[in-house]
């Protein structure tokens, strides 16, 4: 799979991201855009094992294999340490332990929709920014424009209802 141990280059700028953001880019159709930033894209296996439609395996895999997105391979000894983790709220999967976990040791930020996942990030005193931020962040280095951004915002409004809507609908109105 081109799971890796360790991050290869700090020259970039470098992202631990979760499920829910790949899959709204998936879903926008910006998932391109997105490997094609100035970042180095990584997540953890246990998060990448997330990851159940083939479609989304086949698509995500791709992006594997070119090495734009890094899977980052938990020890055994850390996957106990991150049971051992403690954290604010209850109920953290091991999946968004791993990425807690992964954040503070590599102090990176951390990509995430899940409200939970991003209180808990707060708490932890993780930088954390989530789909919204993507695509503002696509705009800016031109990598897509307004328009296509104002479309793209839009129609995450209806594939992901667990969203700010007020946010997206504040960056609507600030890139008109």
């Amino acid at each position: 799979m081109g799971i890796q141990k360790k991050p290869e280059s700090f020259g970039m700028k470098l992202l631990l991201t979760d499920v829910s953001v790949f899959f709204d880019l998936f879903e926008l159709n910006l998932l391109l855009e997105f490997f094609g930033m100035e970042w180095e894209i990584y997540t953890t296996d246990v998060v990448y094992d997330e990851i159940e439609y083939q479609s989304q395996q086949d698509e995500f895999s791709q992006w594997v294999r070119s090495k734009q997105l890094k899977v980052l391979e938990l020890e055994v000894e850390e996957l106990e340490e991150m049971q051992k983790m403690k954290t604010h709220l209850k109920n953290r999967s091991i999946a968004d332990k791993s990425l807690l976990w992964k954040a503070k040791e590599m102090n990176i930020p951390l990509l995430t929709c899940d409200a939970k996942l991003r209180k808990e990030a707060n708490y932890q005193d993780l930088e954390v920014h989530g789909s919204i931020w993507v695509i503002e962040k696509m705009n800016y280095k031109g990598v897509i424009f307004k328009e296509e951004a104002i479309s793209k915002l839009k129609l995450l409004k209806s594939i992901n209802n667990r969203l700010p809507e007020n946010r997206i609908d504040d960056l609507i109105k600030k890139l008109k």
